[in-house]
């Protein structure tokens, strides 16, 4: 089956007319609205917002479509009707014109019931009435205050069938409320009847825990269309009826690469530039932590931006959260003035969860922000309310439709902090998880920050130390030990104690130095001592040397001179000292 612009449902070549209530959740879930000149029944407890809707849808036909409506009440007084309809925002006009017609069909009190009666005069006059002002729209409000006074079960389905007839043969569409209280088997009966007789059955409850109320809706039955059967919270505020459709598909929203400053820089150069613009992230961790310091710093840097930002707050006041960033040199004042910066506190105890989820939602359709805090998200998670998980999920599917970067706060619920997990359960659909933790040595607790993951992007895996002072939030660059990151005064302990040891180091490395030059100019001396002595040495040969040259030569000299001195007869060879001497004849 598929839905068609125009309200009508293609089922097996039949077509199937859908007339828009105009309330826009409920107009999801059934796929365009209610049955078009059919009947409709709506049943619930007391309280659950029947009469509301019902009213709504032909407020609406009338503005949104020029359709005349009939009102026709069983139970209230129409002047009490119209005093509980003032105080929502409705256009007044609209219910006093003269195309919106109430009929008061109230059996009066002092009415003595003596035998059976039926709806044939008032839908008699009906019929009359509709000829005259072309209404297409008729609700009959409370009918089960008139059926329980037949006290006859066959009686009360005999004037149902009347009039489910009658609407028929009328080309109407017409709505009938109903009360089932369950209190007994009557109540059970009709109710079976009403779903085997009409078109659409909507059942509107309220869930009573422990923590609070909520209301719901759901389509029991919608014949010849497809429709959402889970039951979906309803909020009667300001506007009236307003139901939280959860959508069965995630939508495709555009994929944005800009970044936004967490307002961190040591953060952004982990995150590669910061937050991706129009992502969600969640920041969790134990009380005490910075997660809120962490969440409103990222707010201030988008007001410094000159983009407009929104603090949603459970936990403390706009003005105690103002106090408490001047601590760390931060003045939202000046924002705040301006109209950049809108911090909003609600009292988590105050509202159900989809309320709070219609108040965060007018606050973004009346501020346009660019930038959402919501400290903390957990305030939406109640563990016996079962749309929490759903409430976050359209809360962060709705910011990133309109390209809203969502940074959201989450308190664990150990206080310990040393396991990784989001109390808020959003931790799987969140693009971005920053973890803040304690890390308790010597004495004292510091803080520790972790980039549990990022989507889309590269992201550091250290382990960084939070700090906070005078001049704002920081990163310490991480300290590893042995092994262990080290924080704190331990850190600066070991940061002490590795320096003494580091002087320690070069004053050895100085002695070190000095006794090797020591050795190097005694080796050196020791070389030159001996290079002079060598020199000594030599000259010391060189003069034996030149000596026994002298001495044989004036040996040789002599022995010459002395054989020139002989007889000419005596020449010859003469040996004297080893050497033959030649007499040479001086002729």
């Amino acid at each position: 089956m598929t839905a068609s612009d125009h309200g009508t449902v293609e089922a097996r070549g039949r077509a199937i007319s859908k007339v828009a209530t105009g309330i826009a959740g409920f107009d999801e879930i059934s796929g365009g609205g209610l049955p078009k000149n059919r009947l409709t029944a709506v049943v619930g407890s007391a309280g659950a917002g029947k009469t509301v809707f019902a009213l709504q849808t032909l407020k609406n036909r009338l503005a949104d479509r020029g359709e005349p409506c009939i009102f026709v009440t069983f139970e209230e007084p129409i002047d009490r009707i119209r005093s509980n309809v003032a105080s929502f925002d409705w256009d007044v006009d609209t219910l006093e014109s003269n195309q919106f017609h109430f009929i008061d069909a109230r059996i009066p009190d002092d009415a003595v019931v003596t035998g059976a009666f039926d709806l044939a005069g008032l839908l008699a006059g009906l019929s009359a009435l509709i000829v005259e002002t072309g209404a297409r729209n008729v609700v009959f409000d409370g009918i089960d205050m008139l059926l329980s006074s037949l006290k006859d079960e066959r009686l009360e389905r005999q004037e149902l069938l009347r009039l489910d007839s009658w609407i028929k043969r009328s080309e109407i569409s017409a709505i009938v409320t109903v009360k089932i209280f369950g209190a007994g088997d009557r109540d059970q009966i009709r109710a079976d009847f009403l779903q085997y007789m009409t078109d659409c059955l909507v059942i509107m409850a309220e869930i009573v825990t422990e923590t609070g109320s909520s209301r719901t809706i759901r389509i029991a039955k919608f014949r010849g269309s497809g429709f959402s059967g889970n039951p979906v919270p309803v909020v009667i505020g300001a506007s009236g009826i307003d139901v939280i459709a959860f959508k069965g598909i995630r939508v495709g929203y555009p994929t944005y690469t800009g970044r936004v400053s967490s307002g961190v820089p040591r953060l952004d150069a982990l995150l590669n530039g910061g937050y991706l613009r129009g992502s969600s992230t969640l920041i969790s961790g134990s009380p005490g932590t910075s997660k809120t310091s962490l969440g409103v710093t990222f707010a201030f840097a988008a007001c410094e931006r000159g983009e407009h930002a929104v603090v949603i707050s459970f936990d403390e006041s706009g003005a105690q959260i103002v106090a408490n960033m001047l601590s760390i040199g931060m003045n939202l004042t000046p924002h705040i003035e301006s109209g950049l910066l809108t911090i909003v506190s609600f009292l988590s105890s105050g509202r159900s969860p989809e309320e709070h989820f219609v108040a965060i939602r007018n606050v973004l359709a009346t501020r346009h922000p660019k930038c959402l805090v919501i400290d903390p998200i957990s305030a939406l998670m109640k563990a016996d309310y079962p749309f929490s998980a759903m409430i976050c999920e359209s809360l962060l599917d709705l910011a990133k439709s309109q390209e809203i970067s969502v940074v959201c706060i989450s308190l664990l619920d150990q206080v310990s902090g040393t396991t990784e997990l989001s109390a808020s359960q959003i931790s799987t659909i969140a693009d971005t998880w920053l973890h803040v933790s304690y890390v308790a040595r010597d004495g004292e607790r510091n803080r520790a920050l972790t980039i549990v993951k990022s989507r889309g992007t590269g992201h550091s895996n250290q382990v960084r130390e939070l700090v906070l002072d005078a001049s704002g939030i920081d990163l310490v660059e991480v300290y590893v030990a042995e092994g262990e990151v080290l924080m704190g005064s331990a850190r600066a302990q070991k940061e002490v104690a590795v320096k003494r040891l580091h002087v320690l180091e070069q004053i050895a490395a100085e002695r070190a130095r000095l006794s090797l030059d020591r050795q190097i100019s005694e080796a050196r001396a020791h070389v030159e001592a001996a290079n002079l002595e060598l020199g000594w040495k030599q000259k010391e040969v060189d003069l034996l040397i030149a000596s026994e040259q002298s001495r044989l030569e004036t040996s040789r000299v002599d022995a010459i001179d002395r054989l020139s001195l002989r007889r000419g007869d005596d020449d010859g060879p003469v040996t004297e000292g080893g050497t033959t001497i030649v007499p040479v004849n001086p002729r």
